[in-house]
């Protein structure tokens, strides 16, 4: 059975994890020196780019009743299955020759005269509108062909055309490709960039889980990497000139993707809110982008129209996530925040916002401003506003995770001596002089059971001494032997007032040590010794769903009240007597009622952050107490 005790809460960052740290920051830098190394843009001085400016002028347009000559690019609006028509008398041809030309979600037939000389797609692959991609498009020429006139076909859908045709380049085919490569490396690199810290923040969170107790950087890494994929594709980079239809497809699902993740983003985040708005979100989006994709392909509708509906779904989700950020950012619940958690809240509410709506503006900016009514064209404003948002997601989350580290440090002390004076205030003077006291009493009364108390008194002190640095923890059964040993010696000393039933029907999990033995001994001090009759403690241990349950219950006095307020924060409500989680424990305090919640407060720190365990108190002054501590499994 798994123990729920996490041996790691209080690790220090290693070497390892440093060596990793560094190693994914070198990964991004390399990725960004192989873009610009590879695909610079001194090609954009060279023969092609002349011979593109030449090869763009003078084209002859035909669609519909419009005729007319035009230089590429030029701004066409076409009805539903019509045709547009380019043509133009062909240069001197020399070997390896080719038209590089791009085709936006139409098919493409190319003429040289009156001979069919490329198609795409080609006919032996089955025509569908709704996966027509947007792709280069090499159409091979022979010397032969100088002087001849060439004839671009692009037949629209059902949705018509509405945007620019660019230009079409003309050339040796490896120099065309490299000219091509050189003037979209900028939008390729700002693509990759967005992937690569994608990635980057996934190894982090990975790195980082052992500090972390949520998994909103390998989400976000999720976000990134999706959003990356889309982007990358839109950056019409040419590598692969035929067949990318299903490489056009699966970016578009990790688009679809994308709102969904944004929204478990949200509920991971969340997640102690467990909100079911949220959980409701997710099946309704899920759902939607279902039935959207799957109308889109049965019907046949093209997927660079139905984009739109994917956009707005992303649009709703991020700012459903701007509206949850909004509260830990600047609302009431910042004010119960540390400064460092509050300023990573509104680094991550300002980023959301600059994603958001930088998105929209650019999109938007895009479509009106420019003409640009193919939702799948991506505009470089957008691509800042991605590259920004993800450099500020990998500082915001590196941010927290440093802090984490350097809180699980402080909390490493405090938990080192918290043990310390918990065995310090477990063998008190009084206790021990007492103990010796009945012993000298016994070994002349009753040797044996002398004896048997030296024993159980030896083996008390030595659970104490031995577990001030433990912080990995003991089986239950280990702490188990300890409780026992300590009752049978106040057994000796109060007689038949103290009686402890043991009823532990699971003890295969770890525990913190010196944790439940002072819950034990609370019961017997300030529970039932307070009543001149005594009274009776019950210790359980059970499995209560994904929990293993220790419970320890009284018929004693009950907390004091003043106590129990004391105590606010540091427990779970079982009952009236306690109320509300959330603060850290205050260790401060004065006189018998400040040891008493000292010590509670000690124990409910440590149950906390070495085994994730919490604590409820249920009591009724007068009738007794009953205290369960809940550890993970």
């Amino acid at each position: 059975m798994n123990s729920g005790l996490k041996k790691s809460r209080g690790a220090s960052l290693t070497t390892r994890d440093m060596i990793s740290v560094i190693a994914v920051i070198l990964v991004i830098f390399i990725t960004v020196l192989f873009i610009a190394l590879n695909f610079n843009s001194e090609n954009r001085e060279n023969s092609v780019g002349a011979r593109y400016e030449a090869f763009s002028k003078g084209w002859n347009l035909e669609v519909g009743e419009r005729k007319e000559v035009v230089d590429l690019p030029v701004y066409v609006e076409a009805g539903e299955y019509e045709s547009i028509i380019l043509s133009k008398e062909l240069p001197l041809i020399a070997p390896y020759y080719a038209i590089v030309g791009r085709n936006y979600h139409q098919k493409l037939l190319v003429y040289v005269d009156d001979e069919l000389l490329f198609e795409y797609p080609p006919e032996k692959l089955v025509f569908s509108e709704a996966t027509m991609t947007d792709d280069w498009n090499m159409v091979y020429l022979d010397e032969s062909m100088t002087g001849k006139t060439v004839t671009m076909e692009f037949k629209t859908g059902s949705y018509g055309y509405k945007g620019y045709i660019k230009p079409a380049y003309i050339g040796e085919d490896n120099s065309v490709i490299q000219y091509l490569r050189s003037i979209t490396s900028v939008p390729y690199g700002m693509s990759i960039s967005v992937i690569a810290i994608g990635v980057a923040l996934i190894i982090l969170g990975i790195i980082y889980s052992k500090y972390n107790t949520d998994r909103t950087q390998i989400i976000s890494g999720l976000m990134l990497v999706t959003i990356g994929i889309w982007i990358t594709n839109r950056s019409k980079m040419p590598f692969l000139l035929e067949g990318s239809n299903i490489k056009y497809f699966l970016a578009f699902i990790s688009l679809s993707l994308e709102s969904i993740l944004i929204l478990l983003y949200v509920w991971e985040k969340f997640k102690n809110k467990r909100n079911t708005i949220t959980s409701k979100l997710i099946i309704i989006f899920s759902i939607y982008l279902v039935a959207v994709i799957g109308i889109s392909l049965g019907r046949g509708y093209p997927l660079d129209q139905i984009i739109r509906f994917i956009y707005g779904a992303i649009f709703f989700a991020a700012l459903y996530m701007i509206i949850m950020l909004w509260p830990g950012a600047y609302g009431k619940e910042s004010n119960k925040l540390s400064e460092k958690e509050r300023t990573a809240n509104r680094m991550e509410f300002y980023a959301a916002n600059v994603m958001t709506f930088g998105v929209v503006i650019g999109i938007v900016f895009d479509f009106l401003l420019n003409d640009n009514r193919l939702w799948t064209d991506i505009g470089t404003l957008p691509k800042i506003v991605l590259n920004i948002y993800a450099v500020t997601q990998i500082i915001i989350h590196i941010y927290r995770s440093y802090n984490g580290v350097i809180e699980r440090e402080e909390i490493r002390g405090q938990l080192h001596n918290s043990q310390v004076e918990l065995m310090m205030g477990q063998i008190q003077p009084h206790f021990i002089f007492n103990t010796l006291s009945s012993i000298r009493t016994l070994v002349k009364v009753d040797p044996d059971v002398a004896y048997d108390m030296i024993y159980n008194f030896s083996n008390y002190l030595r659970a104490n001494v031995d577990n001030v640095t433990n912080v990995d923890g003991i089986p239950f059964g280990a702490e188990l032997d300890h409780i026992k040993s300590y009752v049978n010696i106040e057994k000796v000393r109060f007689g038949d007032r103290v009686r402890v039933v043991y009823n532990a029907e699971v003890t295969d999990f770890r525990v913190p040590p010196l944790s439940i033995q002072p819950i034990v001994e609370n019961a017997i001090k300030h529970g039932v010794c307070k009543k001149p009759e005594g009274g009776t403690v019950i210790l359980s241990s059970y499995v209560e769903g994904d929990y293993n349950v220790v419970e320890v219950q009284d018929d004693g006095v009950g907390f004091n009240p003043e106590l129990l307020r004391n105590l606010k924060g540091g427990a779970s409500a079982g009952s009236d007597d306690v109320t509300g989680i959330g603060e850290k424990p205050n260790l401060t305090g004065n006189g018998s009622e400040r040891h008493k919640s000292t010590g509670m407060k000690n124990i409910m720190m440590r149950l906390k952050e070495m085994a994730n365990a919490d604590m409820v108190i249920e009591s009724t002054p007068g009738e007794g107490s009953r205290i369960r501590v809940y550890f993970p499994m």
